[in-house]
């Protein structure tokens, strides 16, 4: 029996000495590992403006609402490869045609194949890719119709929003 107690003891002993072993061990990590950051540069470069007012749209109107997405701002280009999406939003209370064209004309998205949702209408271009490699500027035209046909009684004084966000992450391979 006093052997079995002597064993115990001992067992007791050394993991309370591994413990401590490896506690002392952990605390003496150095952490003074330098971190430097890469840069993150997006911007919004307005041609004419970005503030999309509906109130003076008439029957057979047409607007235009140009703007570009760069990767630097003020001589800061990115340091990383961006991903980004243009997303619009519209309350989809008046009958309007919106479409978004990148600079070779190309539709990136249209009112009539937008998701419906219970805020209104929402609207978003596939992923675009702008390399960190050199300085990019992607210029995109935003157009706004309102349909000749909806000229009647019923369709005025509707007031609508579009808000229009960029939303842009690194890209991880």
């Amino acid at each position: 029996m006093k052997k079995k107690i002597l064993i115990i003891i001992v067992m007791f002993m050394l993991i309370s000495i591994t413990g401590i072993t490896y506690s002392l061990y952990t605390n003496m990590i150095k952490k003074d590992i330098p971190i430097s950051l890469a840069s993150f540069s997006v911007g919004v470069e307005k041609k004419t403006t970005l503030d999309i007012d509906l109130s003076d749209l008439e029957p057979g109107s047409v607007n235009h609402y140009d703007f570009s997405i760069l990767n630097n701002i003020n001589e800061n280009m990115s340091d990383v490869s961006i991903v980004y999406n243009i997303i619009l939003k519209t309350g989809n209370y008046m009958p309007l045609d919106i479409k978004l064209y990148d600079s070779s004309e190309n539709l990136l998205f249209d009112s009539s194949n937008g998701a419906k949702t219970e805020d209104g209408l929402l609207l978003k271009t596939d992923d675009i890719i702008m390399p960190y490699s050199e300085s990019v500027k992607n210029d995109y035209s935003l157009e706004v119709v309102f349909p000749e046909e909806y000229s009647g009684e019923e369709y005025s004084g509707l007031v609508d929003y579009i808000n229009l966000t960029i939303e842009a992450s690194q890209k991880i391979k």
